[in-house]
């Protein structure tokens, strides 16, 4: 993955490190525990110091510190979750949290009223990207017919980004050949094992991941106008997309998934599970409306995002 992706990924390597060490720190270095607390900022860098330079408050990491870190974070969490996991019984959440803790208990409660099954991806920032991937390749293996659209779709993406954006024909063209492969295996007759466990291979499922987050670049770059509105701290869309939005292991927000899901268009359900609310989970519907019912649910948690099945 490194050799191929080596032009762009020089250019976003830094920010990624960064962003998947603070990714660990926040969600208890193996996608458990989460509490939802929020960090004071200084607090937080006070917190990444001492865990890359390994010294107190004042110590300083430098760039091989923060890279040797995030390897063994890397590590660490790939010994632990797979990219993609297997089907479990919703209830499991139950065990990620104390079980004195009255609110994420009371949320879990509330979830199973409407949801029985759980399927975990890997917390390393690019969950919100691949759960998106499997669980829509999962309804394409029930709904085959709906491959030729999201194909021609695509093409279309891959396109544009192209001749608009002047993407590289070869590289950009390298990761959409990889996504129209899981499209190939799917009318192929793939079982949904077989697909997991494409998307358990390192090189093949971030290639996927990296292919999503062109595209949803694509889209908020296109629609320059309406999402600008949306994002602070940048001067242009580009600028923010270079940074926010391709790079592996920056994490997504509101505007990735609403990009996303209208560059596809693929209405999206994304339950929220935090310590807000009345003891009742809510939810957001992406891209859906009247007839355009969510085909794919996802559960956010503080900085993470699995994938729910209703009963």
């Amino acid at each position: 993955f490194s050799k191929k992706f080596s032009v762009e990924a020089h250019r976003l390597l830094y920010p990624a490190a960064i962003c998947l060490l603070e990714h660990s720190l926040y969600c208890g270095r193996g996608g458990r525990y989460f509490t939802g607390k929020k960090v004071e900022p200084k607090r937080r860098e006070q917190e990444m110091a001492m865990a890359v330079g390994g010294g107190g408050e004042e110590a300083v990491p430098t760039d091989f510190d923060v890279q040797q870190h995030v390897h063994s974070i890397q590590k660490e969490i790939a010994a632990n979750t797979e990219l993609v996991g297997s089907l479990e019984d919703l209830d499991i959440l139950k065990s990620d949290y104390d079980e004195k803790d009255a609110v994420y208990q009371g949320k879990i409660d509330s979830l199973l009223k409407k949801y029985d099954r759980l399927r975990r991806t890997r917390p390393d920032g690019n969950c919100f990207f691949r759960a998106f991937a499997f669980a829509y390749c999962e309804y394409l293996l029930a709904n085959p017919s709906e491959v030729t659209r999201i194909r021609g779709v695509a093409t279309a993406c891959k396109n544009k980004i192209i001749k608009e954006f002047g993407y590289p024909e070869m590289t950009t063209g390298d990761f959409f050949d990889t996504l129209d492969g899981v499209f190939d295996d799917i009318e192929g007759g793939k079982s949904l094992e077989d697909l997991r466990e494409v998307f358990c291979d390192d090189g093949t499922s971030d290639y996927i991941v990296v292919c999503l987050r062109i595209v949803a670049s694509g889209e908020l770059q296109s629609q320059n106008d309406f999402y600008i509105n949306f994002v602070q701290g940048f001067a242009t869309m580009k600028e923010f997309c270079g940074k926010e939005v391709e790079p592996m292991y920056i994490e997504s927000d509101h505007l990735h998934i609403t990009a996303l899901t209208t560059a596809f268009s693929v209405p999206v359900r994304v339950v929220y599970m935090d310590r807000g609310g009345d003891g009742e989970v809510n939810h957001h519907d992406f891209e859906a409306s009247g007839e355009k019912a969510p085909i794919i649910t996802l559960l956010y948690r503080p900085g993470h995002y699995d994938i729910l099945y209703e009963r």
